[in-house]
């Protein structure tokens, strides 16, 4: 009889036990499940704001060095990716940076001559493993977001520097054309969750002034930025703007005529750490 109650036990024992492991597990599927992915959803979200505003203060150093206000290197970092939670099972998001030389490419034609500029970008691409992927672009002075997740979608978070104005018939164009140039062999850093260093420095410097311009050619990865831009930067009436497949053309209208002033600022960046010349 004793031997009875302590097998009758002993199986209470048992079968509790397992409930146990089956509530644990059944808690621990709903966090990994449920809480996690979303924690760390807006564990890359919040990484993705700090890269923006990290773009933007890129942004703003490259623009001290091309309006001449400064000659020293300024050095920017960029937070790449975001770690993993200690204790679950969660995937870290890794990050890369390049420079990326002859990237975009002005052309400005007058007269049956094409005057041609080729520009750098700085490109980073976020891998993320929750959130959307995301690259930022540095690109002529414009930074550029591109949503990898939601079609491509192409948004100029901060402008160039361009403006126009139009005098009875004739449009005048003004655009500070930024060309950024790997430095040695440091333009890139792929694959990583570490804070790096962009370091620009002012190189050369150029102008032009083209008179009764026929077409603009903004070749470009994200035209469609470029078009969003410029469609609502200049006046339809006086020039149309169109966009292609991999490029954004601004011409005049009939009655109207077009000039351009352009300044050209040529900045070398490496990335990492190190000193430039």
């Amino acid at each position: 009889m004793v031997k009875q109650v302590f097998c009758d036990q002993a199986v209470v024992g048992v079968i509790e036990a397992i409930l146990l492991i089956g509530l644990l597990a059944i808690i621990l599927s709903t966090v990994q499940l449920i809480y996690v992915p979303k924690l760390m959803e807006d564990r890359e979200a919040s990484h993705m704001d700090d890269v923006a505003k990290q773009f933007a203060q890129l942004k703003f150093a490259v623009d001290l060095q091309a309006s001449g206000l400064t000659n020293t290197s300024i050095s920017t970092p960029i937070t790449l990716g975001s770690r993993e939670m200690p204790y679950l099972i969660t995937a870290r998001a890794l990050g890369s940076i390049y420079v990326v030389n002859d990237a975009c490419t002005v052309t400005v034609n007058v007269n049956s001559q094409s005057y041609v500029y080729r520009l750098g970008d700085i490109v980073y691409y976020a891998d993320n493993a929750y959130y959307e992927k995301q690259t930022y672009v540095l690109e002529n002075g414009a930074v550029i977001l591109v949503q990898q997740d939601n079609d491509g979608t192409e948004t100029m978070l901060a402008a160039p520097t361009f403006s126009s104005h139009l005098t009875g018939s004739n449009l005048d164009l003004s655009f500070l054309l930024l060309n950024i140039s790997g430095y040695a062999s440091r333009t890139s850093v792929e694959s990583s969750l570490d804070t790096t260093y962009v370091r620009t420095n002012y190189y050369s410097s150029s102008s032009a002034e083209y008179s009764d311009v026929s077409s603009i050619t903004i070749s470009t990865s994200y035209p469609n930025a470029w078009y969003k831009f410029l469609n609502t930067s200049l006046d339809n009436d006086a020039v149309e703007v169109s966009q292609l497949s991999q490029s954004v053309e601004i011409t005049p209208r009939d009655g109207y005529t077009m000039d351009l002033s352009l300044d050209v600022v040529k900045l070398c960046a490496q990335i990492g750490l190190g000193w430039m010349e």
